[in-house]
Order: structure tokens, then sequence, then C-alpha cells
């Protein structure tokens, strides 16, 4: 019975990313569809989704140490998560309700503030309620639960638009369609979140850090030098990963559709269909996050999650160089590959220098090697497309295949990673 205890802890620490992940699909496939409908131009789409990157560097890492030092009745992380569970769902509702681009990029802000804060706490709940041994399937499961959870939100806005809700935009409003899909997301979130608060029991805090502060610096030694070798990795996969966000919407609706303003019936036909792709990409991800720890088993780590990059490399390329919408779905299945492993591997190589009581900041470091590619391609990539690419954006995302093709060959570069990952 051991096991499948084990298992059902598995769901209960995972199924509150469905909600979450519902919430991420809608935005990263529709948060450019909502600013260009606000007057946002396509060279100011890059800066003006770095919320989320900026909001990861400075809150993440910050709540994650402080639930690793936290101690109240209710536990250590539990109570982050559920405050922050109530931040989002109120920002959710908001977003989708502004009539300017600056409440909705102030509403933005205070999504993914809390989607940050409540990011780091509850993927620490896996390092602090599971043996070490089941770290890469609890991981994994998560990974299940966000390319499903990913795969529902980004295709909402297609199946409501399907289902009678509009999904063309006016001039200073967010499309029907797209409102009530965040709204949507916010009671997923609390449904979701509400369980894994209402079913986890956290353990006892290890060691008061009073007792513990000699231990924790070295325990900060081995963490960082397990993390140096991931962190060039992390930046070139995650660098493509926001590209492919920022500019799919817009170079999808205008290359593959021919639309020629936010506000016609071709971009929102095209805004749709990459909810579609955004939608397999994810939920590739989910399915393939079940085959990874046997994977990682057999055949390492580093080669793994080398293949899965280059597979994502070809598929991003794919999706300018392909002009047929069935052939672009195999694209989105190659990147849905490279993004189930991005999710799980990084972790898994590092992942022994990782105790109880850094497990929080151990997930806030990791979040720093994920956010700064953001925030490179954030503050470069609009003034290269208004200077260097003349307002043309479709090259950016050969460009992030580039990316992620150079972090597959200084994975491989890399092979003695496998030696310090975790017994799966």
């Amino acid at each position: 019975m051991r096991r499948p205890r084990r298992r059902l802890k598995g769901f209960d620490l995972s199924v509150g990313y469905f909600g979450l992940q519902i919430a991420f699909g809608i935005q990263s496939a529709s948060l450019s569809r909502v600013f260009q409908g606000l007057g946002a131009s396509v060279d100011q789409l890059a800066i003006l989704w770095l919320a989320g990157p900026v909001t990861g560097l400075l809150v993440q890492p910050v709540v994650g140490a402080l639930s690793d030092r936290a101690s109240t009745r209710f536990g250590r992380r539990r109570p982050y998560i559920l405050l922050s569970a109530l931040v989002v769902i109120a920002a959710l509702a908001a977003l989708p309700l502004a009539q300017s681009l600056v409440v909705a990029v102030a509403a933005i802000w205070l999504l993914e503030a809390a989607m940050n804060a409540l990011h780091a706490p509850y993927r620490a709940l896996v390092a602090d309620t599971l043996p070490p041994e089941d770290h890469a399937g609890g991981y994994a499961m998560q990974t299940v639960f966000i390319g499903l959870g990913a795969l529902a939100g980004a295709c909402a806005p297609i199946l409501l638009a399907w289902g009678g809700w509009s999904n063309i935009a006016q001039p200073g409003e967010t499309a029907p369609s797209i409102r009530v899909a965040f709204l949507s997301a916010a009671i997923a979130v609390a449904l979701s979140v509400g369980w894994t608060v209402a079913r986890v029991r956290e353990p006892a805090a290890p060691v008061p850090a009073a007792q513990a502060s000699v231990d924790r610096r070295a325990a900060f030694a081995a963490l960082w030098r397990a993390l140096r070798p991931v962190a060039a990795i992390q930046f070139l996969s995650w660098f493509g990963l926001y590209l492919l966000w920022v500019y799919a919407t817009p170079v999808i609706a205008a290359e593959l559709y021919g639309a020629t303003s936010p506000y016609d019936a071709a971009y929102a036909r095209g805004a749709d269909f990459v909810g579609v792709l955004f939608g397999t990409y994810n939920g590739v991800a989910g399915l393939f996050a079940f085959l990874l720890p046997g994977l990682f088993r057999r055949f390492g780590v580093t080669r793994v999650h080398a293949v899965a990059l280059v597979a994502g490399a070809l598929g991003l390329g794919g999706l300018v160089l392909i002009a047929h919408p069935v052939a672009l779905v195999g694209c989105a299945v190659l990147i849905g590959i490279a993004y189930a492993s991005i999710l799980s591997a990084p972790f898994v190589l590092a992942g022994r220098a990782v105790s109880s009581a850094t497990a929080g900041t151990f997930i806030g470091v990791m979040n720093i090697f994920i956010v700064v590619p953001q925030l490179v391609a954030g503050l470069s990539m609009g003034w290269i497309i208004a200077h260097v690419l003349r307002g043309v954006a479709w090259p950016v995302l050969p460009w992030a295949g580039l990316m992620m093709l150079a972090g597959a060959i200084l994975c491989l570069c890399l092979p003695t990673l496998d030696d310090d990952a975790v017994a799966l």
C-alpha cells in the first residue's frame, strides 16, 4: 500500500497546479492579444510582458526563503499558498475587465506577483513531504498537471468561441471569449489550490533556523555548486520560450491568417489557433512527463534533456517555415516534448544539493535562472524588432529555436551532471 499512498500524496501535492496552469495557459496564449486589443504595438509587447520575469526575480526567491523559515500551526508553506491564491483570483477577475492598457498592465503585475509568491512554496512541498527517491516522480506529477491545466487554459478561448462567445475585440476592450476564459480560470484556481491546502499535511520544520546557521551556509555552498552548470542551459531554454509566448500570436495571425489589425476577424482566428498550438504543446508536455522518469533512468538526464531541446528547436523554427495548420500542430508537439523536460530535468539535475531546510530557497534560485533570460529578452527584443527588423516580428521564432539548440549542445558538453542527479 505504500506506493499507492505516495501516488495519492503526489496527486494532492500537484492538483493545485491544474488551476494555476489554466490561468497561465490563458495568459500565455492571450496576453499579447489583450495588449494589442488595448492599443499596444508589436514592438511594445516584449516589455509589456516583463511583469512575469521581474516579479519572479524579486518575489519568488524572497517568498521561498521566508517559507523555509516560517513556523505556524498551519505549516510553513500553506499560509503563503493560500494568501497568494486569493490575490491571484482577484487579479484574474480584474484583468479582462480593464478598458485601458495602463489598467491591464497594473492587473498583470498584481497577477504575476501573486503567482510567483505562490509558486516557490507550492513546488517546495514536494521536497518537504516526499522522500528523496520520490522527488523525480513528484516533479514529474506536477509537470503532468502543469501540462493538462495549460492545455485547458490555452484551448479555452477557441472552445468559448465555438460555444457562441464573440472572439473579436473592439478598440479599448478585451474580446468577450477572453473575458469569460479569465473568469473561469479564477474559479479553477480557487477549487484546485483549495484542494491542495485542505488535503496536504506538512511535516514539522526540520531544525530551527538559529540552530542551523552553519549547516545552512554549507547547504547554500553545495546548492550553488549544483546549480552553476544548469544555469546556462536554463538561460537558453527560457529565452526561447519567452519569445514563443510573446510573439506567436502576432506572427502566426499575420503570416498564416493575413491579419492586418488586432480588431479584425483574421486576427481573432489566428489568435484562437495559437491557443490550440499552446494547448497542444502543454498537453504533450503533460503526457510526456509520464515517460521522463523512466527515460532519465535508462539514458541519463542530460542526454534525454538534450534530445528534448533539439525537438523544441525544430518546433520553434517550423512555426514560421511551415504554412499548413496541421504541420504547425506537429511543431507544437515537438515544443511540448522540450517543455516537459525543461520543467523537470533541471530540478532533477540539481536536486542532490537540496534539503528540506533549503527547498524553498532552491526553488527560488532556480526561478532566477528562469526569469533572467526573460528579462534580457523583454528589454532587448522590442528595440531589435523596431530598429533591426524594421517592425517585422517573424524572425524571432527561428531565433528562439537557435537558442534552444544551443542549450542542447551545452547540455551534451556537461555529461557529468548525471553523476550528481538524484536517484530516480
